[in-house]
């Protein structure tokens, strides 16, 4: 693995123990996540993989992705329930009167090239609409192997959600999330949901080119409309003192509450968790 960016497991943590947690993964072809939460909502896991970039396609995403699941004990054990998100860039969001259940496929004929996926639906309501997304057939097998009784959603679900509640009730609001060197931009007028979509970043200024690119499509002022980030995007990185630069008001989201997270977390900023922690939170 290229990055192991975080490492923690609470040494009371058992089989006994899981049979009364919350287990919560998110995965995906450029990295992978899972918390493991308590009866009392405290943290006893919390790990996060970043793949190297060689991965990033379904077949070595995989590879990856059962090395950790062979290696992490905390992931054999029965819990007493189960989430898996995943995240990929395969999705849109289609109107509720435009949707067909049994028609999934069509909605990625224009957007998708020919291969084997997994389709999928999420619902929706606070926007009158359903995501709809396609999985790697191969990294879904995985976590139905292991939690056949997981509920399956997208990351995008929660993360969306999140934002909407977050957002502002009388103006425009922009978010931006960090997943590795992947960002997630959502533009809100008060609580309705103008524009979501996923770019990836291989240098600091992709981050302020796909940033100020929403801005501008909506012709709102970097001088006046705040950015809020979530995920992980440290202060002291190239990428966001370049954005400093351009958006006068930029704040990160609040993370988990701090009774939540392991001591050992509190190096890093709690908004590095936020899309994990939407996930497991979702209703």
């Amino acid at each position: 693995m290229d990055k192991h960016f975080f490492d923690f497991t609470d040494q009371r943590l058992d089989a006994g123990i899981a049979e009364h947690c919350a287990l919560t993964v998110l995965a995906g072809t450029e990295g992978f996540a899972f918390v493991c939460t308590g009866p009392d909502g405290n943290t006893l896991a919390l790990k996060s993989w970043q793949y190297p970039l060689t991965a990033r396609d379904a077949h070595e995403a995989e590879t990856e992705m059962r090395k950790i699941f062979g290696s992490e004990p905390a992931l054999s054990y029965h819990y007493e329930s189960a989430r898996c998100a995943f995240f990929n860039r395969n999705v849109t969001l289609v109107p509720r009167r435009m949707f067909d259940a049994d028609n999934l496929p069509a909605y990625f004929n224009l957007l998708l090239p020919a291969s084997e996926y997994e389709y999928g639906c999420d619902v929706l309501p606070e926007f009158e609409c359903f995501l709809v997304y396609a999985l790697e057939p191969a990294l879904l097998q995985i976590c139905r192997q292991y939690f056949p009784e997981g509920r399956v959603m997208h990351q995008v679900t929660p993360l969306l959600k999140d934002f909407r509640n977050r957002a502002s009730r009388t103006d425009y609001s922009v978010f931006a999330n960090m997943r590795n060197q992947v960002v997630q931009i959502a533009v809100f007028d008060r609580l309705n949901l103008l524009f979501y979509n996923t770019f990836e970043c291989q240098k600091p200024g992709d981050l302020l080119y796909f940033v100020l690119l929403a801005y501008d499509q909506f012709r709102l002022s970097p001088e006046e409309i705040q950015l809020t980030i979530a995920g992980y995007l440290p202060e002291d990185s190239d990428a966001y003192r370049l954005l400093a630069r351009y958006v006068r008001n930029i704040r990160f989201t609040a993370g988990p509450e701090s009774s939540q997270l392991p001591v050992q977390a509190f190096h890093e900023p709690a908004h590095s968790w936020f899309d994990l922690f939407a996930v497991a939170t979702n209703p």
